[in-house]
């Protein structure tokens, strides 16, 4: 992406003298709705020209076994397809053999015909059918039985859901952000003694009114169970040790206690929080670990985050004053009350504009407090709810997570590169990485320095080309264009189509795409774009770009809060399985600016701890991929593609521990490690446990497992691979039989 004056140029053949994608006539597409053959699945369309078009592409591909539920149908022809419309026949079958129904659309000149399922797909395989005249074309692919994202796969940590609080389902997103991705869910009404007794720790993320479901959760605790509460009212507020609360905080800051845990090694200084608090005061004999705070400076003098014992067998219950997942799903996503406004006086409306305040129709503070860029402010709240388990776990079994990224990385680069049409950009970024890799480098281990580069077709790069990079462990997909105009839910959809479908016609040899970056990274709307990317196979988004330059004003850091690439929540609270990955280091603001890319880099690297994978962008007009490859190889940073990204974060919090016993001092424990993530993946056990420290880890085959000892976020881990297989951790030196 290119700006220039405010607005961002597109070099490919210009749109003037025609209307905007947005506004181009669809009376074709609309005609060929209003002629659905019953909503039978079987469509006809006429041809202008003489000579059978023949399917060209098609989406899902060929024998796709993991497709999206809300998927869309697009079939390609290699000429449009006229007036010849009687002899089309579209079907889409499901297992029984049964069609399904839809809508249907064309772009403008015949050539591609889309199919729209009125309902999501159920699960297993489809038939697709086109036939026109003697020419016939027919395919399946699949959609996969799964789980609701927010659903658990078991372990010791349970949440438990009522659908009170709309961003309930974002907790298991946080849990996996940290690593924890042992969990279950429960829902409230099927709460009981007995399944509270499975589990040690339990987060209640909403209100729980119902006083037989607080009793059981009362007699829980009074034999030794830990809790941590969302926002608690009634009597699960008067159980964490809150009084009634005599008014509300909505926005403001909090401050950790550093001084002890859990608080100890998070940030000291005040950090934003969004959404609402409870201002309250506690019981005595309740410990304050985060206190509110009014503005940056001035306390509120009430708590933020509480811990209080409760019973005689080491019973505790924490208890959040605000809603920490509304909190980081704003902090990361933006004022959903500026949704579709043009607040920075650049057009179009782009993701900072959520978090721009200066309007000058509607003039507010700014969202994120540039004071506390520097600060990975979502994370660091995600942290203390980390550390705040890992403090309630203390007097039990330890309790295992995985380390944020592969190999110890505590910083990692996205690299991306958005090619507007160049001769040679990408071949050049890209030939620098190959002559920085070093000989012998393992691409599936994160060792060679690889990349993402969107493109036009007009991009100076063949298909072979193209597909001899991919070989080599680059990454590459279109960069998809509304020609820099704002757009409707309705003009994006046929754009990824559109232009989806025009790269897999000039990059055949390519696999599916399943990154993206809008160029001018225009967004109209809060999560629209992102649900549409989802029915076109995109699963990682780079548009949250950390821009303009008279913003920002050189300060590197963290406009969404955060250096994880963490799903998208919709309005509503639900989760949509599209990563947002933030773009923090654009050339535009960074490119001359190189010593505050390196205080950003030595930030995570450094006693602050303030890890991230720092997305990247570059697009050939500045040699600004350079400098960042010569400070990540100096410092160790791993530099990665976007799908390589996408393929960590999945395989990490499809991995998971389970932990098979604890006993005099030894934990016996299994890891699943997924596939894509086998030789990457590292497990944290803390160092200190009821049991003792840490002496040795062993495989169950007896064989000793080397671990690194290091303190994060003020607790001391010890770090090992952790590959598939079964393993026991002894603690406090001590010879144990069933050890040997």
């Amino acid at each position: 992406m290119r700006m220039l004056g405010g607005q961002a140029s597109d070099p490919r053949p210009s749109a003037r003298g025609r209307k905007p994608r947005r506004w181009r006539t669809r009376g074709i597409a609309l005609l060929a709705v209003g002629i659905l053959a019953a909503l039978a699945g079987v469509f006809w369309y006429e041809r202008a020209r003489s000579g059978t078009p023949s399917v060209e592409l098609v989406f899902p591909a060929d024998g796709a076994a993991d497709v999206f539920a809300g998927t869309q149908i697009q079939v390609g022809f290699d000429r449009p397809l006229g007036a010849a419309a009687e002899r089309l026949q579209m079907r889409l079958t499901d297992a029984d053999g049964a069609r399904v129904n839809g809508s249907v659309r064309f772009n403008d000149n015949l050539t591609v015909v889309t199919f729209t399922p009125a309902a999501a797909l159920s699960s297993g395989p489809f038939d697709v059918r086109v036939q026109l005249g003697a020419r016939e074309k027919v395919w399946r692919f699949t959609v996969p039985a799964k789980p609701p994202i927010s659903a658990g796969v078991g372990g010791p940590i349970l949440v438990i859901n009522n659908g009170a609080n709309p961003f309930e389902p974002f907790y298991a997103e946080i849990l996996r952000a940290e690593g924890l991705t042992s969990f279950a869910t429960a829902d409230s009404e099927t709460l009981s003694a007995r399944k509270l007794s499975a589990h040690r720790i339990a987060i209640v993320t909403g209100t729980v009114a119902d006083s037989g479901q607080v009793a059981v959760i009362r007699k829980w605790l009074e034999d030794g169970g830990k809790l941590i509460a969302m926002r608690p009212t009634g009597e699960l507020a008067a159980l964490a040790g809150l009084e009634p609360p005599s008014s509300i905080l909505n926005e403001g800051y909090l401050r950790i206690d550093t001084s002890n845990a859990p608080g100890r090694g998070l940030v000291g200084e005040t950090i934003q929080f969004h959404g609402e608090a409870a201002i309250t005061t506690v019981t005595p004999g309740t410990r304050t670990i985060a206190t509110l705070y009014r503005d940056a400076a001035t306390s509120a003098d009430a708590p933020a985050v509480t811990i209080r014992r409760v019973g005689d067998a080491g019973g505790e219950i924490a208890a959040f004053t605000f809603d920490l997942a509304k909190s980081v799903v704003l902090t990361r996503q933006g004022n959903p009350d500026w949704s579709g406004q043009e607040r920075d006086g650049s057009d179009p409306v782009r993701p900072n504009d959520l978090f721009f305040g200066a309007s000058r129709v509607d003039p507010k503070p700014d969202f994120i407090d540039l004071d506390k860029v520097a600060i990975p402010q979502a994370d660091e709240q995600m942290r203390l709810l980390s550390n705040l388990i890992a403090h309630l776990a203390r007097d039990g079994a330890p309790l295992p997570r995985f380390w944020y990224f592969p190999r110890d990385a505590k910083a990692v680069l996205v690299m991306a590169a958005d090619d507007h049409g160049t001769a040679s950009g990408t071949q050049r970024s890209f030939d620098r990485m190959l002559a920085l890799s070093p000989e012998g480098c393992d691409v599936a281990k994160w060792e060679c320095p690889r990349a993402t580069s969107w493109m036009y077709v007009t991009s100076g790069l063949s298909d072979s080309q193209a597909a001899a990079y991919i070989k080599q462990g680059f990454d590459i997909g279109s960069h998809v264009s509304t020609y820099c105009h704002n757009w409707s839910e309705y003009s994006l959809d046929i754009t990824f189509a559109d232009d989806l479908r025009s790269f897999r016609r000039s990059y055949p040899s390519l696999p599916p795409q399943q990154g993206s970056r809008l160029h001018c990274i225009a967004w109209s709307d809060y999560v629209s774009q992102p649900r549409i990317e989802r029915a076109w196979g995109i699963r990682f988004d780079m548009n949250y770009y950390y821009w303009p330059p008279t913003w920002v004003r050189g300060r590197a850091g963290f406009m969404t809060g955060s250096g994880l690439p963490m799903r998208f929540s919709d309005a509503n609270g639900g989760l949509i399985d599209v990563y947002q990955q933030e773009t923090h280091l654009v050339d535009e603001v960074f490119a001359s600016l190189i010593k505050a890319v390196a205080g950003l880099f030595d930030r995570a690297l450094g006693p602050e701890g303030y890890y991230g994978a720092f997305g990247t962008h570059y697009d050939f007009n500045h040699e600004f991929d350079a400098p960042l490859m010569k400070m990540a190889l100096e410092r160790g940073i791993p530099m990665v593609s976007a799908q390589q990204m996408l393929d960590w974060t999945d395989g990490r919090q499809a991995s998971t521990f389970k932990t098979t016993a604890w006993a005099d001092g030894v934990l016996t424990f299994d890891v699943k490690a997924d596939g894509r993530v086998e030789k990457l993946l590292r497990g944290m056990l803390p160092m200190q446990a009821a049991g003792g420290r840490l002496r040795e880890i062993r495989a169950r085959d007896k064989q000793a497992v080397v671990f690194a000892t290091e303190t994060i976020k003020g607790i001391e881990y010890a770090l090992f691979d952790a590959r598939s297989g079964s393993y026991l951790a002894i603690y406090d030196g001590q010879a144990h039989g069933n050890a040997r």
